[in-house]
């Protein structure tokens, strides 16, 4: 039986990386960085950086409300490139810190997302499966196509492996 640990900091990992891939071919693209920042797919969209921010912060949280690692703030400050790169760069060596064994037995735990209108409840399953990860994967693959849009070099196997290959 897969852990939710299994199920959710490795595949936060993987996607996080590949997500610095893309801003690392966006970097050297040659495109106007500024034009990449600003860019969204529709005026109330958020634009990339909030993109890459939420990403960070949806796995951060995974970690946080069902592993019960502590909390690690973030300022959504970013406004570069090598920001966001830094900031995933922070998230990933928080994932790297959190204890597998903080998720065992956690499947049937209550969590509680508050929203500014709203709560909502989950257990620990169904806040990875159902929340963590199809809205980390909401954000990452809106990057991605923010990038892709505005002519970033990226295909299919830069959002999937990082460029470095199926295994």
């Amino acid at each position: 039986m897969l852990s939710l640990y299994t199920v959710s900091v490795p595949i936060f990992v993987r996607g996080l990386k590949n997500l610095d891939h893309l801003l690392v071919k966006a970097s050297d693209c040659g495109i106007d960085p500024q034009a990449l920042l600003e860019a969204r797919l529709i005026e109330d969209m958020p634009p990339l950086p909030r993109q890459v921010q939420i990403a960070c912060d949806t796995a951060k949280f995974a970690a946080m409300r069902v592993g019960g690692a502590p909390a690690l703030p973030m300022a959504d400050d970013e406004t570069t490139l090598p920001e966001l790169r830094a900031r995933i760069a922070r998230t990933l060596a928080y994932l790297d810190s959190v204890d597998p064994a903080g998720f065992d037995g956690r499947e049937d735990a209550e969590v509680v997302l508050k929203l500014p209108s709203s709560e909502l409840t989950f257990t620990g399953a169904s806040y990875i499966t159902d929340f963590a990860l199809p809205n980390f994967f909401f954000h990452v693959t809106t990057a991605y196509a923010l990038l892709r849009m505005k002519g970033v070099g990226i295909g299919k196997m830069d959002y999937l492996s990082g460029g470095v290959g199926v295994a």
